[in-house]
């Protein structure tokens, strides 16, 4: 199992774990890679690296992954982090395979690019990807806090990221994983304010004193989804970016109706903030 050997180093197996039955292993043999079936059965299915990851039975997330993704031939969940970040074996041909990505917290999701034995010897072990997937620091502050989740458990958000929680301490909760899965598909089934709405973009001007003025447009009658710190998201190579402005607009009178700072304007609109979503915040029409 060489393809394990660094994973098995940096996220070593915990007690408990819980070795595959004969009928799962025939289920899966031929599906997945051999290596990972070895792994199942010398080590089994539960916590690895104190729960930072977790060996899944693909099998107890099959309904998780068809209601996010939907019933995708050749896709079986393997990997499941301590947030309930999904990784998805996808067997391409007889000859190549990948891994995909189903982000539960953020609603995304995408493939690697990559398969599955440079995954888990390359990907999986760095640094870079602890602190993009698996949140080790708070992780490690929410273990301390609630005690190191079940193999059935993982660590969320109330509330939710996508219904203004955040990614900190006071928002951490701890509960069964299958669950929280779930409920965070069912809040994102009905109809979507954030899909209808209008994403304001930056316009640019220069500015006879040098530097340069971006502004963003919102208008009375439109919800629009607006950056909350724009000088966070955007910049211009060379150039200083020396005024953020939000300009209000009315399609009624076709005309400006006034422009203000734009950090300003956002503390006057906080009235009118229907939800907030990592860096944006969706304003009512």
């Amino acid at each position: 199992m060489e393809v394990f050997d660094t994973f098995l180093s940096k996220f070593p197996p915990e007690s408990g774990l819980q070795k595959p039955s004969g009928g799962i292993m025939e289920q899966f043999k031929g599906k997945l890679p051999t290596a990972l079936l070895d792994l199942w059965r010398e080590y089994g299915f539960g916590n690895y690296g104190q729960g930072l990851l977790k060996i899944i039975n693909p099998a107890d997330y099959a309904d998780t992954t068809s209601l996010w993704i939907g019933k995708i031939e050749n896709c079986y969940p393997i990997l499941m982090s301590g947030f309930g970040v999904l990784f998805v074996y996808r067997k391409l041909s007889d000859t190549t395979d990948d891994i995909c990505l189903l982000d539960i917290h953020h609603r995304k999701s995408g493939s690697f690019s990559i398969g599955f034995s440079d995954f888990f010897s390359d990907i999986v072990p760095s640094d870079s990807f602890a602190k993009q997937f698996l949140l080790v620091d708070l992780f490690q502050e929410a273990s301390v806090k609630f005690g190191a989740p079940a193999a059935n458990e993982i660590f969320f958000f109330a509330p939710a990221l996508v219904l203004g929680g955040r990614e900190s301490m006071e928002y951490v909760r701890k509960g069964d994983a299958i669950v929280h899965q779930h409920l965070l598909y069912e809040m994102g089934s009905a109809d979507d304010a954030w899909s209808e709405a209008y994403e304001a973009n930056p316009h640019a001007f220069g500015l006879d004193e040098g530097g340069v003025l971006i502004s963003f447009t919102l208008t009375e009658t439109v919800d629009t989804i607006l950056p909350i710190s724009p000088e966070k998201e955007y910049e211009i190579e060379g150039e200083t970016i020396s005024k953020w402005l939000l300009v209000f607009f009315s399609l009624t009178e076709d005309e400006n109706l006034c422009v203000l700072e734009y950090h300003r304007a956002l503390q006057l609109l906080q009235p009118y903030v229907m939800e907030t979503r990592d860096s944006h915040i969706l304003i009512r029409g």
